[in-house]
């Protein structure tokens, strides 16, 4: 793939080369078991709970208040599911433009007598505070709002709304997947506004199969994976030490250096942007135009449909998506499309950069899109 331009960024990342350095020595040297009693468990031991001790430093929470998950879609999982389980509440709260892993899980839910609400969004993405508060009331459990969203980068005021909820029912937990925010914007949880927060290594530049949920101390949750009861009972199983080593290698790598990044970042998301806008006509920019993601860029194409596009874009060696990775093997537009109303004659595209993204190869892929493009408008 070194002849690619790879643009899909939001969809996973490569895995950064710090990281794979931490995952190797946990694959060779210290691969004991952290539950194990004899040297290579304790150092195994040790160094899961030195990743936990820096993670928490990252959030600024308790590294008791940590779970490690195979990844976001489990974390997600177990903040829902797992409070469902401690409650006789029966009602949830989701926005229109949550990932599957909240949506589908809310939806499973339903299948078992809960009640799903789905708060709106306006054109830009944003929920409607207003329409989300009137949804909240004393059967309501729990609201789960995405801190930034995954196709088309609006970044939600999720504190804020996390408050509002509360004014409304002091009872109601609230979760944030913040999958796609997560080590690319500042997030602190020392205010305690938030719950639980799912996070995800895949998308920082570390592995896959790994991620985490912040519980917050007092937080009344299930486990959804029973078994020895390790990570304080909320999931058992053998620790993932690679992973687990590999993804706060990672996170602390893009927090460390997370003003730079997005400076570069950004440099290459306005080359794309600027090339598109002044080459070609009927496109639009999907998203909040001040309130979003540096890395995600969503265009809407009017006259082409988006498996063309990304076929042909890859022929010429730039790799983009049409969305959500987890909906890539479908026809049906994009849950996320629809609910901000994109006009149906508009195929997208979602274009994401990292800090490995190279400016000069981000314009120059730029320019190969306005090539295909005009070609299939003929």
């Amino acid at each position: 793939m070194s002849d690619y331009t790879y643009l899909d960024n939001a969809a996973t990342t490569p895995v950064a080369p710090e990281a794979v350095e931490a995952i190797l020595r946990h694959y060779t040297a210290g691969y004991g078991n952290p539950s194990s009693s004899h040297s290579l468990g304790v150092e195994a031991h040790k160094a899961v709970d030195s990743a936990r001790q820096t993670l928490a430093g990252i959030l600024n929470c308790g590294p008791a208040e940590l779970v490690f998950t195979g990844g976001g879609s489990e974390a997600n999982n177990l903040a829902i599911v797992g409070a469902a389980q401690r409650t006789r509440k029966r009602t949830i709260i989701v926005s229109a433009i949550e990932h599957p892993a909240v949506l589908e899980t809310g939806r499973a839910l339903e299948q078992q007598g809960f009640t799903l609400q789905i708060a709106p969004v306006d054109n830009h993405g944003l929920v409607e505070v207003d329409r989300l508060v009137e949804l909240v009331d004393e059967d309501t459990f729990l609201v789960s709002i995405m801190a930034a969203n995954n196709e088309i980068g609006t970044i939600q005021p999720v504190k804020r709304l996390a408050r509002m909820v509360k004014k409304q029912n002091p009872d109601v937990l609230f979760h944030t997947d913040a999958v796609q925010f997560f080590a690319k914007q500042p997030l602190s949880l020392a205010d305690g506004a938030l719950d639980m927060v799912s996070m995800a290594a895949h998308k920082i530049h570390g592995p896959k199969g790994i991620g985490a949920l912040y519980v917050k101390k007092g937080t009344k949750l299930s486990p959804i994976v029973h078994g020895g009861g390790q990570e304080g009972g909320f999931r058992s199983g053998t620790e993932n030490v690679p992973g687990i080593v590999g993804f706060v290698t990672a996170a602390k790598l893009l927090v460390d250096h997370m003003s730079q990044d997005e400076e570069r970042i950004a440099d290459c998301m306005d080359r794309i942007r600027s090339v598109l806008e002044e080459k070609l006509d009927g496109i639009l920019v999907n998203g909040h135009p001040d309130h979003r993601l540096p890395n995600v860029l969503s265009i809407g194409v009017r006259d082409i449909k988006s498996q063309n596009l990304l076929h042909f874009l890859e022929d010429e060696g730039v790799v983009v998506s049409a969305g959500s990775a987890c909906h890539s093997t479908r026809t049906r537009r994009s849950h996320v499309i629809e609910a901000i109303g994109l006009p149906p004659e508009y195929a997208t595209i979602r274009i994401s950069a990292s800090r490995y993204t190279d400016p000069d190869e981000a314009q120059d892929a730029a320019q190969r899109m306005v090539e295909v493009i005009s070609r299939l408008r003929g």
